[in-house]
């Protein structure tokens, strides 16, 4: 039963895959706006924004490239 809530949210289009890459975001572009400028957190939200862009574009070829790799496959 969690599990399949867990599948669930993991999969869901507005799960933790956008919420790292939006949050990752949001914090580096803050942690450059703060006196004194905090590197150490803008180096770790770019790493956590990078983790994220690089999920949503595995999960986007996935989505919508599969299709057309299996109608060439098929032919």
């Amino acid at each position: 039963m969690a599990t399949s809530k867990l599948q669930a949210l993991w999969n869901h289009p507005a799960g933790p895959k956008t919420t790292v890459t939006a949050t990752g975001i949001i914090w580096s572009r803050y942690s450059t706006v703060i006196t004194p400028k905090n590197w150490n957190l803008f180096s770790v939200n770019v790493a956590m924004a990078g983790t994220g862009i690089y999920q949503l574009s595995r999960k986007i070829r996935h989505d919508y490239f599969k299709e057309e790799e299996d109608a060439v496959l098929k032919e």
